[in-house]
């Protein structure tokens, strides 16, 4: 006997696509209309022209961490790290992924025209290729992103550099959550 199963729908797609762009749309006007699409904008950008400003952002970080080296890899890996500490923090303050693409855009927008030999320079780069790695480890994060930040530099088995990596997240990270949390969204 064969039986004829054109007439019988266990799935449909369309139905599927149909409430996740409703879900969607809807995400994105509660946002807009209660700020959070703006203040996401806002947090990119302010995100981005920190660490864009080189001798402001040095002057906020040696006094954080002390001196740091001034030479143009270790200049160029530090702003690498920064950009990569800010994207992570965002990833895990802000409760939707729309702000989350939002915010993420604008620092990467900001990037690219207030500093766009970096920006161009970083959108082929590998270091955060490593910098995942670190995090998805899982333990000792901070530990794992200096020593791959030490080994990024070309100074694999220098302990200030490792040292220099982790505080560099940690003070990233914890200045970024401090600005996301006082940027007032909207639950």
């Amino acid at each position: 006997m064969i039986f004829d199963d054109s007439d019988v729908k266990i799935f449909n797609d369309n139905e599927k696509e149909t409430f996740d762009e409703v879900s969607i749309i809807s995400e994105m006007t509660k946002n807009r209309s209660n700020g959070n699409s703006q203040k996401a904008k806002e947090l990119g950008k302010t995100l981005a022209e920190r660490f864009v400003d080189e001798a402001h952002l040095l002057c906020d970080l040696e006094n954080e961490i002390g001196e740091i080296p001034r030479d143009d890899n270790t200049m160029y890996q530090m702003k690498v790290l920064l950009a990569f500490s800010a994207e992570y923090s965002i990833n895990r303050c802000l409760f939707s992924p729309l702000l989350v693409n939002t915010a993420v855009n604008a620092l990467y927008d900001t990037v690219k025209k207030k500093a766009f030999e970096f920006y161009d320079r970083l959108d082929d780069a590998a270091e955060y290729s490593f910098y995942y790695l670190a995090v998805r480890k899982g333990i000792e994060i901070s530990d794992n992103i200096g020593i791959s930040f030490a080994m990024l530099c070309g100074k694999e088995n220098d302990e200030y550099y490792k040292n220099l990596g982790k505080r560099l997240f940690e003070v990233a990270t914890y200045e970024t959550e401090k600005i996301i949390n006082n940027a007032g969204f909207v639950k």
